[in-house]
């Protein structure tokens, strides 16, 4: 019963930071202290994306054994077949986790992941990652199925029993913010929105890269809040489709600094409940993106 309160605690917090609500004017103005735990820069010539050339040669034959793995479960209706379920829904920076939950009751398998992440691309649902999930105690022994540095279990102590939480790795099939385990992946917001990433090697640079997943989040449509119809679709203004296609613009012909005068005039083009929204969701996300030891050792 602890746990099912918890994860409807956890529901009902995510479906309130997605939608902007008058109480969002009273909240600070950025996300502060959530964005050192939004990722690590890595190489953006080596780490940017798949084959992953910057990991050890038993990693990227990893990724390839996993992808073989999941090959045939890259649409939605594959993975409900497979026994994949849908659960939380569209989270930024992650998509939607399709949860197998058999799969998650027998321990860590290097080939057979817990979720498949999913993120709508070009109109339709692509299948973009997999994670393993599993419950244990915060200072499990249960080794990672990779050898990288950069890949570590974050974990969520919301969804287990007192004492215990459940630890997770992201692993990405397409290119990353921040490399191919990331717990917050900033590019898919922008695929999702049909604007082109900007470069990966401009996350080196914190202003950046604090910059970038501003951005990105703000690109995310608001959600339904708890009890809530989801609000209605509103055409962008001329200037924001305007700014928009500059951004894109930008991106792809690698121009730092048109990108960054065409981020800015984005960002202000924000109201005030987009900026907390945008505000409030980074912070949860990126928190819930640490380790019960980055917390501060408590398991929940």
């Amino acid at each position: 019963m602890a746990r099912t309160i918890s994860v409807i605690s956890v529901l009902l917090t995510l479906a309130w930071l997605m939608a902007p609500q008058a109480t969002l004017s009273q909240m600070p103005d950025h996300a502060d202290q959530g964005h050192s735990h939004a990722g690590e820069a890595v190489s953006c010539t080596t780490l940017a994306s798949p084959p992953w050339t910057g990991l050890p040669a038993v990693d990227r034959e990893q990724f390839d054994a996993l992808r073989d793995a999941v090959a045939g479960l890259e649409t939605p209706e594959a993975a409900r077949a497979a026994g994949f379920n849908p659960a939380l829904g569209d989270i930024p920076g992650m998509g939607v986790h399709y949860v197998n939950s058999a799969r998650s009751r027998d321990g860590v398998q290097e080939n057979s992941p817990d979720h498949l992440l999913f993120v709508e691309i070009d109109g339709r649902e692509r299948l973009v990652g997999a994670a393993y999930a599993f419950v244990d105690v915060p200072e499990t022994k249960v080794p990672i199925p990779f050898e990288s540095e950069l890949a570590k279990w974050h974990d969520h102590p919301e969804f287990a029993d007192d004492g215990q939480t459940l630890h997770m790795l992201h692993t990405w099939f397409v290119p990353s913010s921040n490399g191919p385990f990331a717990g917050l992946n900033f590019w898919l917001p922008y695929l999702t929105a049909g604007i082109a990433p900007p470069s990966s090697c401009w996350m080196a640079d914190e202003a950046d890269a604090d910059r970038i997943r501003t951005v990105s989040f703000a690109l995310v449509p608001p959600r339904a809040g708890f009890g809530q119809p989801t609000p209605p679709a509103t055409e962008p203004s001329a200037e924001r489709v305007k700014i928009l296609a500059t951004l894109d613009f930008a991106a792809r012909a690698l121009d730092h600094d048109a990108w960054v005068e065409a981020a800015d005039s984005f960002l202000a083009d924000l109201s005030e409940s987009e900026r907390m929204r945008v505000a409030l969701t980074l912070r949860a996300l990126t928190q819930a993106q640490m380790s019960s030891a980055e917390r501060g050792g408590g398991g929940n």
